[in-house]
């Protein structure tokens, strides 16, 4: 009997050191309800799990310290148990792992790829949980990645993992939100980047933009903060966006809250708890096209739109009632090619750059003349900030944003801040200033002399008798 139980223990004993401290998944090692593997760090766990009080099932990653289950990634989130005591999550005979629910043929979730098989592949094919959260398939023997968690990312960025377009096979590394607290399926919320004109990121509901980032300034391949760094990948197989941490044990998590709010959180170990310390939309100003085309909003002010020099507001009676989202139109017909000067408004966030077109052959020079001769051009900027590349706008000029309340000036501001949310909308206060292509009748203007171009910009943001479109320059 002594032996007996001896054996059990130990049998036991081997079992839980199988299911909790290693951090893989073979083809003779399955996970089933209560077990878990962690990453070889003790950063991550996965296994199986019923968020809030829903008694679905699902395989997740989460948080291995922490006592709140933070769950960063769902496997099968459109797709969950009933009843996980019957779940088995294991390698299935073509190399995916798949999630069997009892003993059901059919498997309740798969990853899917292709993995080619052999006599002895079949002993080296192993599912590792990495540190970094990011679940991977390789050959035991070799380091090429066949399969990785983090290319299917559900609501949560981790340091690492990219997001942008992969343009050879049109495969998009966005975030979903979850449809609740209790549902991880898919929400009504994406966070994706978008590569048309200046590549920038977008909230949206379905096709309905929220919030938008502002454009990469060009300034380099790669960025830097005090606690990340961001590294920007445009070529022709893809367009992406990567944030590295420097400082591993600091965890730190970049979501899509299921309201459609993006979050950046830091653990806070002294008191248990996530601290928000960036998140967007934050004010009424971050929402998409608040003051609608040619309108700029200032959360300073109390009715938060204006329209930009030589425009009027589309509906005044809206306009009086605090509602923007009409616009502006021009307060008369531009006359082209009757002369011009230029009026410098700073510190704007630069329109949507999704309708507008890009040369990076050109210099700031050549992209005001190719703006200046085509009187169909509403305005044009730089596309970085040393003033390489070009950004012509034919369309509308749309979510503008007046950030003087603020007294921020053309010097670097906090570089975390701004690199928060990638492309904050404040990071490009220092990068971007807003001019005004100001087109002159034919006939002579003997009005007076108009007042100092700053205050044009930030007191009166109207100007009578002559005719603009915008110029936008990256400073």
């Amino acid at each position: 009997m002594v032996s007996l139980i001896s054996l059990l223990v130990l049998h036991s004993l081997f079992i839980n050191r199988l299911c909790h401290a290693t951090d893989t998944i073979t083809y003779n090692k399955f996970l089933r309800e209560g077990e878990t593997i962690v990453s070889d760090g003790g950063t991550y766990a996965l296994g199986f799990f019923s968020p809030g009080i829903s008694k679905l099932s699902y395989i997740g990653i989460w948080y291995n310290k922490i006592p709140e289950k933070t769950v960063v990634w769902v496997a099968n989130r459109n797709n969950p148990m009933k009843d996980s005591s019957m779940g088995v999550l294991k390698i299935n005979e073509d190399g995916n792992l798949a999630i069997f629910n009892g003993n059901e043929a059919d498997p309740v979730w798969s990853t899917k790829v292709s993995v080619p098989m052999s006599d002895n592949i079949s002993s080296t094919l192993i599912y590792k949980l990495l540190n970094t959260g990011n679940l991977v398939l390789r050959d035991e023997n070799k380091e090429d990645i066949l399969w990785q968690s983090f290319d299917y990312p559900t609501n949560t960025r981790l340091p690492g993992m990219k997001l942008g377009w992969n343009l050879k096979s049109g495969w998009n590394w966005s975030l979903t939100s979850w449809k609740s607290r209790d549902d991880p399926s898919t929400g009504d919320f994406t966070y994706n980047f978008d590569p048309t004109g200046a590549p920038e990121f977008f909230i949206k509901k379905g096709l309905r933009k929220l919030w938008r980032s502002g454009p990469w300034n060009g300034l380099a391949k790669t960025l830097h903060s005090s606690t990340y760094y961001y590294t920007f990948v445009n070529n022709p197989d893809e367009i992406s966006i990567i944030a590295n941490s420097y400082n591993t044990s600091v965890l730190s998590r970049f979501y899509l809250d299921e309201l459609g709010i993006a979050r950046r959180l830091n653990w806070i170990e002294d008191t248990q708890t996530w601290s928000n310390i960036w998140s967007a939309p934050d004010d009424s100003c971050d929402y998409y096209s608040k003051c609608g085309s040619f309108g700029s909003c200032n959360s300073s002010n109390g009715h938060f739109c204006s329209c930009l020099p030589g425009f009027e507001p589309k509906s005044p009676r809206d306009w009086d009632l605090k509602d923007g989202s009409k616009g502006c139109v021009r307060e008369r017909e531009l006359l082209c090619g009757k002369g011009d000067g230029f009026l410098k408004l700073e510190k704007m966030k630069i329109p949507d750059t999704s309708n507008a077109r890009v040369d990076m052959s050109l210099g700031i020079t050549e992209c005001e003349n190719e703006c200046r001769k085509n009187c169909s051009c509403n305005g044009y900027s730089s596309a970085g900030v040393n003033g390489s590349g070009c950004l012509v706008w034919f369309g509308d000029l749309i979510d503008i944003r007046d950030y003087t309340e603020g007294g921020q000036d053309f010097g670097y501001m906090s570089p975390e801040y701004a690199m928060d949310g990638l492309f904050s909308a404040k990071s490009d206060v220092f990068s971007f200033g807003v001019l005004l292509l100001e087109i002159i009748s034919g006939k002579k203007n003997t009005g007076p002399k108009p007042p100092d171009p700053s205050l044009l910009a930030r007191e009166k943001f109207s100007v009578h008798g002559k005719h603009y479109r915008i110029k936008i320059e990256n400073r």
